[in-house]
Parts: C-alpha cells; structure tokens; sequence
C-alpha cells in the first residue's frame, strides 16, 4: 500500500520503489534531528502529496519529481525543528519558575515588577486557573519531557494509541501553547 494517494507529480507519478527510498531517507533525517516522538516518514510524505498537489494547482511542471519530493521534505523536517526549539526555548526557563515562590502565593499577593520571568509565571498560573488540561499538557511535554505517545498514554489510559490520538494530543498541546503566548502578550502589554 502506497502512502501517496495516485498524484500526478508533474505528469510523472513516483512508483513505490521511489516512495520506499523517501520513506528511509526522511527516516534518516527524523533521527539525526532527534524528531521521531514528533512525526514520522508517513507525515512528512503526506505533507509533500500535499504541496505537490498545491503546485500542481498552480500549474508549474515538476521536472524530477523525486528529487523536489526530496528536497521539500528536508524543508519540513527542519521548519519542524525549528519549530520544536523555539517551542523548548520558549518554556526552557519555567521549570525552576514552577516550584518557585510565584506559583506558591497567591496572585493578588503578587508584587510584579514588569520582568518578562514573573510575567510569563503568572501567565502560566492563569492558564492553570483557566484551562487546567492545557496546563497539564505544557507540564508533562516540557517539564517532565515526555513523548506525545507518553503523554497520550498517561491522558487515555483505556485507550490503544494510535497514530490519530497522538495527533490529537499534540494539537491539543499546540493549542496550549497558543492560549499561554496569548496570556502572556496580554499580560506584557499592561
């Protein structure tokens, strides 16, 4: 079974020899940048069918379908670790924040000074009092740094992981990164 529904890449489709070698190459990839708990080669594929549909709207020819397929999934691969070290870089310091003295008093004891610290520690303590499941989730993936297969497992103990739940959680875990960047701007700007 191909993973790439029958696409017309530039008027030359790739035969499953050549979708086994993308396959493995961007398996390769995934490993060397530490990204396999984030997607796998099936998403990365699925994603260039996708583009090669998008340009094939457009009406521009592919001339080596294969080595474009190539060359756009490395593309995907590091735009997704960008996105997986902007994301780190961004929690990387509420760890120790988390066991401080912020999150032990309450808010209206607070005396904020304005330090983007404190701020982003009471945006993290209003997404807790808000929206207590996208806290559990920033937690576990970044904190405890658990896998989103971990975390699907921990928040759907009775349930068979499958490839849709995992998806699910991690755009759960997306979204809570959404909602504490909102509060945090929110809270920046007063």
């Amino acid at each position: 079974m191909s993973p790439l529904p029958p696409k017309n890449w530039g008027l030359t489709p790739l035969d499953p020899l050549q979708v086994q070698y993308l396959k493995g190459y961007y398996d390769k990839l995934l490993s060397g940048c530490k990204l396999r708990h984030r997607c796998d080669s099936d998403d990365i594929l699925s994603q260039v069918s996708e583009k090669a549909a998008e340009v094939e709207r457009l009406e521009r020819p592919i001339k080596n379908p294969e080595a474009w397929a190539k060359k756009v999934g490395e593309r995907i691969i590091l735009q997704e670790k960008r996105r997986e070290l902007s994301e780190k870089k961004l929690i990387q310091n509420l760890g120790h924040m988390m066991q401080s003295q912020i999150f032990g008093s309450p808010r209206d004891d607070l005396d904020c000074d304005g330090t983007l610290g404190q701020i982003l520690a009471l945006a993290l303590k209003e997404l807790k009092q808000t929206k207590p499941d996208f806290h559990q989730l920033l937690v576990m993936r970044f904190f405890r740094e658990l896998s989103w297969e971990q975390i699907s497992s921990e928040l759907y103990p009775d349930t068979a992981i499958t490839k849709t739940t995992i998806n699910k959680v991690r755009q759960r875990g997306s979204r809570a990164l959404k909602k504490l960047r909102e509060i945090f701007f929110l809270k920046l700007k007063k």
